[in-house]
């Protein structure tokens, strides 16, 4: 190569060759190669976005419920149970869930209802259909017990199926008791003597009376179904057999948090035990079993004053109800045989 005056130029950097080929012609189709080799790394590389969902967290502890007032409606969606019937009126049968896991059903049918109801005369009276016209006094600090539901004198639910009933039916042979009731039931007091046998008798005729009858359905649901129920919800318990355990827990032992041995603070224990709830992915039959058990503990060991000896000899009803449990029985569908102590069979439920 030479200059523009003629003389012979010396080589550059450039102008070295490789294989016979100038650098000045290598270098840009190296560095092309580079940077579409840069772009497509860039490309096939997962993009880190701010917006992007975060890893799933699988939670280990237990689960945090803020639990219904007692008394409190079931949640929007949920049943409304009164006289025995659903807020639709349906009566079709829940459907049967596959062996080994409780049915996903959020409602509550009338017959299902129905059956709760018998399982309570099971548990109560030893019959496998409601005694309406039932009255005791096993002087065990709840005055007499009377009913379908064993409504107690001393704790004031006695008194309020009277006082519905008398606001349906005024002219009744139990409204005299009213100002006895209302004070025994507020002194909590488990004293008879002002009632003596002419209430036993007087409430024994009134249970011919089907609108009394439907008063103990009203108010037993009313006080310790409803708050079961919209607990049950609450935890995504959709069984039929889950809400037996929780209506008969709430019966027998209290729907409020005011209850020491009441079915909040056993709900709350049994979170614990479970490590977390329906709600949050455990299993409902685990769950229910930790209930059972710290259901069993309370009994045998209550804090509710004067309630040791009886409680210690009910252990068969929830012994029972998980007996049903490991027996799948999760719809409670009829025939039911109903274990443990009690040994009976509710074929037909039936008010």
């Amino acid at each position: 190569m030479e200059s523009r005056d003629g003389e012979p130029r010396s080589k550059g950097f450039w102008d070295v060759q490789v294989a016979g080929v100038p650098l000045r012609t290598i270098v840009p189709v190296v560095l092309a190669l580079l940077t579409s080799v840069g772009i497509a790394v860039v490309t096939l590389m997962p993009a880190s976005n701010p917006d992007a969902a975060p890893p799933v967290v699988v939670p280990t502890g237990p689960s945090v419920v803020t639990l219904p007032p007692a008394g409190s409606p079931p949640p929007a969606g949920s049943t409304s149970p009164t006289s025995g019937t659903s807020s639709t009126g349906s009566t079709k049968p829940t459907p049967t869930a596959p062996a080994g896991k409780p049915p996903a059903t959020p409602t509550l049918p009338s017959q299902v209802t129905i059956m709760l109801d018998d399982l309570t005369a099971v548990f109560e009276q030893g019959k496998t259909t409601p005694q309406y016209a039932n009255i005791v006094n096993d002087h065990d600090g709840c005055g007499f017990k009377a009913g379908w539901a064993s409504f107690c004198t001393a704790r004031g639910d006695l008194f309020t199926v009277v006082s519905q009933y008398t606001d349906a039916v005024p002219d009744n042979a139990l409204r005299r008791y009213l100002p006895v009731l209302q004070r025994l039931g507020e002194t909590h007091s488990d004293d008879t003597s002002q009632l003596g046998d002419a209430f036993v008798n007087d409430w024994r005729a009134t249970a011919t009376d089907r609108r009394f009858d439907d008063a103990q359905l009203r108010v037993g649901h009313e006080l310790f179904l409803t708050p079961a129920l919209a607990i049950a919800n609450q935890l995504n318990i959709r069984s039929s057999l889950g809400a037996e355990d929780l209506f008969d827990t709430a019966l027998m032992m209290g729907p409020s948090s005011s209850d020491c041995d009441g079915l909040p603070k056993l709900i709350t224990e049994s979170i614990i035990e479970a490590e977390g709830t329906p709600a949050s992915g455990i299993p409902e039959q685990k769950f229910l079993a930790a209930f059972n058990k710290i259901r069993l503990k309370h009994m045998r060991n209550p804090c509710t004053a004067g309630r040791q000896k009886v409680w210690t000899a009910a252990v068969d009803r929830v012994q029972a109800l998980q007996e049903l449990a490991d027996k799948n029985c999760w719809n409670l569908n009829p025939p039911l045989i109903v274990g443990a102590d009690f040994n009976l069979t509710i074929r037909t439920p039936s008010e």
